[in-house]
């Protein structure tokens, strides 16, 4: 896929876009059908089945270190145990557990946990709702290794379907290859959480899909090999009206598509946080965001993308951070990103996004691969983009590449940048003066022997400027020394408070 990412759009519920924001999109897109709503399966037991076979390569379960902020609650009711020796008839203490999770399920009350302890159960879950305003059930797995959840009804769409409140911990859920989900909130399941838990082996379109809900938690969590051969399989999907979900310490890597991708539904998602996770190893991008509101990505690691061995070269860009269709208050700081086809992208496609933050991020190793991208940071167009305290160092191609795809971009501020590279490394590219008619470029730092350019930049070379036509060849000026930064400024006109360095 280009690196529009148009047609990376899960589309589960459609990509709708509001009427006075969201500007209706103008591709043929095939359309995928929301998952049905599943009926609960016979709570007669499963029969006991052997763990499913697994897709190299395989991974021990995660360990659980501290969560970084307490449970929003700490349950105060009965345990009810169950154990792959139980029955479903039984009392649901530890000396007489019940068979299944489900049978669990059934009987948990608000406030109570649910104590899965080690083996293989497989079953899809239904967990619904206890009404408005009850306190979560908690399922918590124990023991070690830790108790797995697979499928023993394939022909459903997913393994867990969460409609109601509930608190999921230190769980393994093995798809085992089939086409389902890991797990699926859904609107019914605000104030949930998900957390200490391995998710993995799908090859259905994501491995969790968020929908709708509102105030999730995902947390310490490892969501791996979501692969959907020669198409999308994204590790976590967000999709509007979903708000104020936090995604935060996950592992999220081996997917066919994106790590994370927010995308409206009915309406934009909004609130979104994706923070401190590592994100690597993906067929597509680590972070997509479209049509949605209120977006912070901050303190994450990034890496290696595309991974050709999971997706063909060409479906992607590999961009670790990609803002995109109309987004909104987006905010991308403090990121580190290395090995990725591009790094950070802000992209007009069917509209332009506005209102974006891109802030601190420290960028490194940004290749050519596929080939004709590697640029560090590019803004495409948009309005009201800032790009302030940024570090870019080693990219292909052009480090800053701002207002030079053909897009006006309205708003532009870049400051305190600082671009690094060996030797004619390319490190600003500048679109012509129609494209950024308010750009506010100062205080930058350039390593020596970089490369500037700026489109249109030959027009000006007329009269007393004349005399720096043969600093810029082809548009290009080589900061050999710093007197040739003092021509840049002087024909440019926009560059101020800039510096070399070494």
């Amino acid at each position: 896929m280009g690196t529009g990412g148009v047609l990376s759009c899960l589309l589960l519920l459609g990509c709708g876009l509001s009427a006075e924001e969201m500007v209706a999109v103008p591709l043929e897109i095939p359309s995928v059908s929301q998952p049905s709503r599943e009926e609960p399966s016979s709570s007669k037991p499963p029969p006991t089945q052997p763990p499913p076979t697994q897709p190299p390569p395989t991974q021990p379960p995660p360990t659980q270190p501290p969560p970084t902020q307490p449970p929003p609650e700490v349950p105060q009711g009965r345990s009810w145990f169950v154990s792959t020796k139980g029955r479903d008839d039984a009392a649901g203490t530890r000396e007489a557990p019940l068979r299944t999770i489900g049978r669990a399920a059934e009987r948990a009350r608000p406030g109570e946990v649910i104590r899965v302890l080690s083996g293989v159960y497989p079953e899809e879950l239904i967990l619904g709702s206890r009404g408005s305003g009850a306190a979560a059930i908690t399922v918590r797995g124990e023991g070690s290794p830790l108790p797995t959840v697979a499928p023993g009804n394939t022909q459903r769409s997913t393994v867990i379907r969460v409609q109601g409140r509930w608190n999921l911990e230190n769980l393994r859920v093995d798809v085992g290859g089939h086409a389902m989900f890991a797990i699926i909130f859904e609107s019914g399941s605000s104030g949930s959480t998900l957390s200490g838990s391995e998710l993995r082996s799908g090859t259905s379109s994501a491995g969790v899909l968020v929908d709708g809900p509102k105030g999730l938690t995902l947390r310490n969590n490892t969501i791996h090999h979501f692969i959907k051969p020669g198409e999308d399989s994204h590790g976590v999907v967000v999709v509007g009206p979903s708000r104020d979900v936090v995604i935060r310490d996950n592992d999220i890597h081996h997917n066919s598509g994106d790590s994370v991708q927010c995308q409206a539904g009915t309406a934009p998602a909004t609130g979104l946080v994706i923070e401190d996770n590592k994100m690597h190893d993906e067929g597509e991008n680590g972070v997509d965001i479209k049509q949605c509101d209120g977006v912070t990505v901050r303190g994450n690691t990034i890496s290696s993308l595309p991974n050709t061995a999971i997706r063909a070269a060409g479906s992607s860009a590999g961009e670790a951070v990609v803002v995109h269709l109309s987004a909104r208050n987006v905010t991308v700081a403090d990121n580190t990103i290395t090995n990725a086809g591009r790094g950070i992208s802000i992209l007009e496609d069917a509209a332009p996004p506005a209102h974006i933050r891109v802030e601190g991020n420290h960028l490194r190793n940004i290749r050519d691969n596929p080939q004709g991208n590697g640029f560090g940071i590019r803004v495409a167009g948009g309005r009201d983009v800032v790009v302030v305290g940024n570090t870019v160092e080693y990219s292909a191609n052009y480090a800053l590449m701002l207002a030079a795809d053909g897009k006006r971009v309205t708003g532009l501020e870049v400051r305190d940048n600082t671009l690094r590279g060996g030797a004619d490394a390319p490190l600003l590219r500048l679109g012509g003066e129609g494209f950024r008619p308010d750009l506010v470029l100062q205080g930058n730092f350039y390593s020596l022997g970089g490369v500037l350019k700026a489109d249109g930049v030959l027009e000006l070379l007329e009269g007393p400027l004349a005399l720096f036509r043969a600093d810029f060849p082809g548009e290009r000026l080589t900061l050999s020394d710093p007197d040739k930064l003092q021509v840049w400024r002087e024909v440019l006109g926009v560059d101020s408070g800039t510096a070399l360095i070494e």
